[in-house]
């Protein structure tokens, strides 16, 4: 192959073989200017013309852009359509929860207005320890006396009924019981005071006696009594 200087354009016949990839080091003998010299590397002519004019894809772009856009649209119709579903869900599980929890939230408020529209429901309560107050009186200083007539033991029980409403009322018969000390109930009865109706923060008194008590009565327990206890076991 042919060379020729950088420097000062001196040609000389170098053999192929002796150069390397990589480049060989050359001085020339006239102007004395040293250069790498490499083998000739193969051009690979890739001008436009050998560039086909029309690019075959194998299908229609068009066609394949209208497939892909009507796949956009009905992956986002099945989404609103699934979110509307979800949503719905929601709404009916916040509404039977609401069905649910307001009848509670509305017992545990407003335990008076519950009891005076259904009456049946004071047992309830009662059954969870509640008590509920709807004749806006309160049993106060509750007084136990026991004493011996002509041999007899005598159990005498004395209290205060105060109005602690706004307005008058009127007082419903006290039931008393006497507990034995698992709390079941060995003796009851019931006690009209025979008192007028009670303006607003008036008070009156009350007492009631029992002969010969049971042995087995621990406990006192003092209420307004049901429409049905009224009358029971009156007081000797």
């Amino acid at each position: 192959m042919i060379i020729s200087c950088p420097s000062c354009a001196t040609h000389y016949n170098f053999p192929d073989q002796r150069l390397s990839g990589d480049g060989m080091a050359i001085s020339c003998s006239a102007c004395g200017h040293s250069w790498i010299e490499a083998r000739a590397i193969e051009i690979v002519d890739i001008s436009p013309r050998k560039v086909p004019a029309v690019i075959e894809h194998g299908f229609e772009p068009d066609s394949e852009v209208k497939r892909l856009v009507e796949a956009s649209r009905r992956a986002k119709e099945a989404f609103a359509v699934k979110k509307r579903q979800r949503l719905g869900r929601l709404r009916g599980w916040a509404i039977l929860g609401a069905c649910v929890l307001m009848p509670v939230a509305a017992a545990a408020s407003f335990p008076e207005f519950v009891v005076s529209v259904a009456p049946v429901t004071v047992r309830a309560y009662d059954a969870v320890g509640y008590n509920v107050n709807i004749y806006g009186l309160e049993v106060r200083r509750v007084e136990q006396q026991h004493a011996f007539v002509d041999g007899v033991r005598v159990l005498s029980i004395k209290g205060e009924i105060s109005n602690i409403s706004s307005s008058s009322q009127k007082i419903p018969w006290l039931r008393f019981a006497l507990n034995d000390g698992q709390r079941a109930e060995v003796y009851t009865w019931t006690l009209d005071t025979g008192a007028r109706p009670l303006r607003a923060g008036e008070s009156t008194n009350f007492v009631t006696r029992v002969a010969s008590p049971p042995e087995t009565a621990k406990n006192l327990q003092i209420r307004f009594a049901h429409r049905d206890e009224i009358g029971s076991n009156p007081s000797p």
